[in-house]
């Protein structure tokens, strides 16, 4: 009887859990919902709509464009988001008071011309394109303005796992998303089953907490080994405030403190930029970490501790991910690494690391 009272306890247990995570998710959507309205409201009173045509002040050469061929972008996109009407109190602005891209004007040209053929192909065939025609010496320009306005939709995302653990560990796939339980044991890690190609967002929720101690984040190794969060390609964050950054940890790096029950944070993984960001939700703020500029194979990693520890993978709406977009242009110091940093302004990390 003392046994089935304990089962009874914990299948108590986690429904109320599952319960606190279901009305937090709810409130939080409802709340969501009245800011984009309040939001759409100030933009009607403000005039703003997609008609609107804007002046901008590209590297210098004024361009005259519509605020609709600017929203061809794909919707959750850093550049849609920029000029959907919502944030164009904090666009950088001249002297003139006209929004301004630093940018080269051949570049933004390009990208004026996609989306404008986006504009006037019935079957929208732009949107299948890759690259954009331009001069050899604005190539990698283009390339990373691309890559940093997300102007090409993202493959969407596979959040299925994989454990080495036979026994021990729960993964169970939803509409909602990846559910994964400890169930017996300690320390218990996941990975990705697919390796993430360019970029990638996802939301992380913890449900419970039984022995605070809980890891997420990214790695190169193809399958969980004992303690993966301390491996050579472990990059991410866990409980007690513990970065790690190759395997090492480096207590409270941007003032991270850990995670709690009922945490939601939305990370996003650049390749191109070598750049893993989490934003955390709890604290409203932004974590960013730069991974080894060689080439390696990411995958999605989270590590248990302890039995009855439980935590959510779930693909980000597009407000969540607006977000992390949002709070990347706001956040962040100016890197003083002493090496040619990949990471660029505005990253917060550790010396660099081997491997």
């Amino acid at each position: 009887m003392a046994s089935l009272s304990v089962l009874c306890d914990a299948a108590e247990e986690k429904l109320s859990a599952e319960q606190k995570l279901l009305a937090e998710r709810e409130t939080a959507v409802a709340a969501d919902r009245e800011k984009l309205q309040a939001e759409k409201d100030a933009m009607m009173k403000a005039g703003i709509t997609e008609s609107d045509l804007l002046s901008i002040n590209v590297g210098g050469q004024i361009f005259a464009v519509k605020r609709s061929t600017l929203l061809m972008a794909p919707e959750d996109s850093l550049l849609s988001l920029m000029f959907s009407g919502r944030w164009d109190e904090s666009i950088s602005r001249d002297a003139e008071g006209r929004m301004f891209l630093d940018m080269s004007p051949p570049v933004f040209s390009s990208i004026l011309s996609y989306l404008r053929a986006m504009r006037l192909e019935s079957e929208h065939p732009a949107k299948k394109r890759r690259s954009l025609p331009i001069d050899q010496m604005y190539e990698a320009e283009l390339k990373a303005v691309c890559i940093y306005y997300g102007l090409f939709p993202k493959p969407r995302m596979s959040l299925q796992l994989k454990s080495r653990e036979q026994q021990g560990l729960s993964i169970v796939d939803d509409e909602e998303g990846t559910t994964v339980r400890q169930t017996a044991g300690l320390f218990r890690a996941a990975f990705g089953t697919e390796v993430i190609e360019t970029v990638a967002t996802w939301k992380f929720s913890v449900v419970s907490i039984s022995n605070g101690y809980l890891f997420a984040g990214t790695t190169a190794a193809a399958d969980p080994s004992q303690n993966p969060y301390s491996s050579s390609s472990a990059f991410g964050w866990a409980c007690d405030g513990q970065v790690y950054l190759g395997g090492t940890n480096y207590p409270g790096l941007g003032g991270w403190v850990g995670w709690q029950a009922g945490d939601h944070a939305i990370f996003l993984l650049d390749i191109e930029a070598s750049i893993l960001k989490m934003y955390h939700s709890r604290t409203q703020t932004l974590h960013t970490l730069a991974l080894p500029v060689e080439k390696k194979q990411w995958r999605l990693h989270v590590n248990l501790y302890g039995q009855a520890d439980v935590v959510k993978l779930a693909t980000p709406t597009a407000e969540e991910e607006e977000a992390i977009l949002v709070a990347s242009r706001g956040f962040g110091v100016v890197c003083e690494c002493d090496n040619n940093c990949s990471a660029g302004s505005g990253t917060r990390h550790a010396p660099h690391t081997e491997g």
